[in-house]
């Protein structure tokens, strides 16, 4: 920083430049540099942009409402259901149960069995060692 506060004030102390006429000189520079490239007529900056930058909006707002789409249909976890020959709502015992409520339940039970829960794993896990 030492440096740079050296070099700034050698500037400031510095003589500056008498400029007698600084239109003339302003008009000389413009001069030189010449006409500037007119664009074809119709044709508007960035038009491209304009057209192509909705495109761009719609296909990405299709593609996230897809994605999300997906991301719903897989938490849903639907098996078919498997058709059995027979079916015959069983009790308690092997004959057909008395009543609708009592078939449920066994149908409930036969479900619950087939599943496995967290604390059932974690048992086994423990049971191992």
């Amino acid at each position: 920083m030492n440096k740079t506060d050296d070099i700034l004030e050698k500037l400031r102390n510095a003589p500056q430049p008498v400029i007698d006429n600084a239109d003339e000189l302003t008009e000389r520079i413009m001069s030189s540099l010449g006409p500037l490239p007119a664009s074809p007529k119709g044709e508007k900056k960035g038009s491209r942009t304009a057209i192509i930058l909705p495109f761009v909006r719609t296909v990405l707002s299709f593609a996230a409402m897809w994605i999300v789409g997906f991301f719903i249909y897989l938490q849903y976890d639907v098996a078919a259901p498997t058709a059995k020959a027979y079916f015959l709502p069983t009790g308690d015992g092997l004959k057909g149960a008395p009543t609708l409520r009592e078939a449920y339940k066994s149908r409930l039970c036969q479900d619950c069995k087939k599943t496995i829960s967290y604390t059932q794993i974690k048992s086994k896990l423990y049971e191992k060692l």
